[in-house]
């Protein structure tokens, strides 16, 4: 084993909220290490800067996916007890899933923090919402979020950094039958500039976010606060698979990780601070590799909760057509959203909310083609007539909504399998209930509403896979009582010292918005507490 001198932090992960952490961080004088599994996406495996980009986005996936689906070495296995619908989707890579984000920027409502004192359902934040909103505010800032002051249901907040993205003709065709029902149809606020910055452009209306973007004009982590870390001293390592957290002699305080090379190779980064920011899978698994005889359980789970509670949100898409042309392959993939049910109401027959998501995301010819005329077996005249009459007039809409997890929902190390490098695979599990059951019967008739009232026809279910793989919360609560915890509010594990956790694992409950933008204030908050510690403060930016 090799080992490097020791730093003041060490961050696992180069995602959402690793980025934010090694940032804020280095630029006021902490030596920080960066451990990333993945590599950095070059700017020629972003299949948008090719003319022919749609017959690339697979090699986009291969870049940094490890969604089993699309032939991995390193896969997920799903609990037998689970549902089986369910899929994780993430991305392995410098600037972690944040790399095929569709930078749908919501704060959450203060309601959302305290849902069991209102439903008696999952846990309420051990924080309150006003000590989250500076922290907004300074994401924000960095990221030039784009946005409009129109929802109506958001609590007071300052205006965007930047100007909202324009709704797309797509999004203003369903905009019109939200009107019809009284719904507020608003811009959604959006981790996209919609004005140029230094060595970025502004969003060109390609319609491909989730393949990066050769624009710049998605806020990503590699193009944002990781340049920034790295600039400021931070060392990045890719190709770092950590295996184990380590802690001292007397196995109180974390005294750095162990990690796997490429190679195979084992080294040790020795750090004051370790600070875990993979995702509510991968934090778990590693805490739960990290056993030892005095933590014969894992790391940090004197409480039994690590990897318990996980959660995602409930998703369902519906989609319609219209007789003439929206182009709803122009566009930020969401650009306008729905709030009007977000807030938990007693009088409904679910505890919780959910959001609305009006879209752009149907993509290109070569994509429609593929998903909806190819088995139709036509040619010559009868293909380009269908084509005609069909491309460019489609259109889906989306609903997130809360899941209340039970600690049955969980992710656990598989007893056998093990992935190319021999560490045990992540097995996860995770279960609708009738509160879910009964919010998602709710969204497809109100997104059923909606399409109707737009005028649109041929209206169908794409998506009704229960619950969303790309936000992976919840395995590593929150809270005030080590009891029913992993963290303190400041995200310090309970059991060891300089051990904190800064990634979604801490979502007590989903809330109804989409986490990376509260991911990343919670990261802000946890570094400006760190920092707070050692009697320093964060730079202006």
């Amino acid at each position: 084993m090799t080992s490097d001198d020791e730093v003041d932090i060490c961050v696992v992960g180069s995602g959402a909220s690793g980025s934010v952490i090694a940032a804020e961080l280095a630029r006021i004088g902490y030596s920080v290490v960066i451990l990333e599994s993945g590599q950095a996406l070059h700017r020629e495996a972003i299949p948008t800067a090719k003319p022919d980009w749609e017959h690339r986005t697979s090699d986009f996936y291969r870049s940094g996916q490890t969604d089993p689906s699309f032939g991995q070495k390193d896969p997920v296995v799903y609990g037998p007890t689970g549902d089986r619908r369910f899929r994780v989707s993430r991305f392995r890579g410098v600037g972690g899933s944040t790399m095929h984000y569709e930078g749908f920027y919501t704060r959450i409502h203060p309601g959302d923090i305290h849902r069991r004192r209102d439903t008696g359902m999952g846990a309420d934040w051990p924080i309150k919402y006003a000590e989250l909103t500076p922290h907004y505010d300074r994401v924000e800032k960095m990221l030039g979020v784009s946005g409009a002051l129109d929802n109506r249901f958001e609590p007071e907040r300052p205006a965007y950094p930047n100007p909202a993205i324009a709704m797309s003709c797509a999004v203003k065709q369903v905009k019109v039958g939200c009107d019809r029902l009284g719904l507020n149809a608003a811009h959604a606020p959006l981790a996209i500039i919609s004005r140029p910055a230094p060595g970025r452009g502004s969003c060109n209306f390609c319609g491909a976010c989730w393949f990066g973007c050769m624009q710049g004009a998605i806020s990503n982590a590699s193009q944002t606060y990781i340049p920034v870390a790295v600039r400021h001293g931070a060392r990045l390592v890719t190709g770092a698979t950590v295996s184990r957290v380590t802690v001292d002699r007397r196995g109180r305080r974390a005294d750095g990780v162990e990690y796997l090379d490429d190679n195979g190779a084992l080294h040790k980064v020795r750090a004051r601070r370790v600070v875990l920011c993979g995702n509510g899978i991968e934090t778990p698994r590693l805490l739960l590799m990290s056993s030892r005889t005095d933590f014969p359980d894992g790391l940090a789970n004197e409480s039994g909760l690590v990897g318990r509670y996980f959660t995602a949100h409930c998703h369902v898409s519906l989609a319609g057509s219209f007789d003439h042309r929206i182009n709803a392959y122009k566009g930020p993939n969401i650009n306008g959203m729905v709030q009007d049910f977000w807030d938990h109401r007693d009088d409904r027959d679910f505890a919780g909310g959910y959001v609305i998501a009006l879209r752009n995301a149907e993509l290109g010819p070569y994509y429609h083609y593929h998903r909806h005329v190819r088995k139709r077996g036509l040619f010559g005249e009868h293909l380009v007539s269908r084509m005609q009459n069909s491309f460019g007039h489609g259109v889906n809409i989306s609903a997130y909504g809360e899941h209340f997890s039970s600690a049955d929902d969980r992710v656990d190390l598989d007893p056998v399998r093990t992935d190319s490098k021999g560490l045990p695979v992540p097995r996860v599990t995770i279960r609708q209930g009738d509160n879910e059951i009964a919010m998602q019967q709710h969204m497809r008739q109100k997104l059923d509403d909606i399409l109707q009232a737009s005028g649109a026809h041929d209206i169908r279910i794409i998506t009704a896979s229960g619950n969303l793989g790309t936000h992976l919360l919840g395995t590593c609560r929150m809270g005030s009582d080590p009891k029913t915890s992993v963290t303190d509010a400041s995200g310090k594990t309970h059991q060891i010292e300089g051990l904190y956790i800064a990634d979604g694992s801490l979502f007590p409950t989903t809330t109804p918005a989409n986490p990376t933008l509260t991911i990343q204030a919670l990261a802000t908050r946890i570094a400006h507490l760190i920092a707070r510690g050692d009697g320093r403060s964060l730079a202006t930016i």
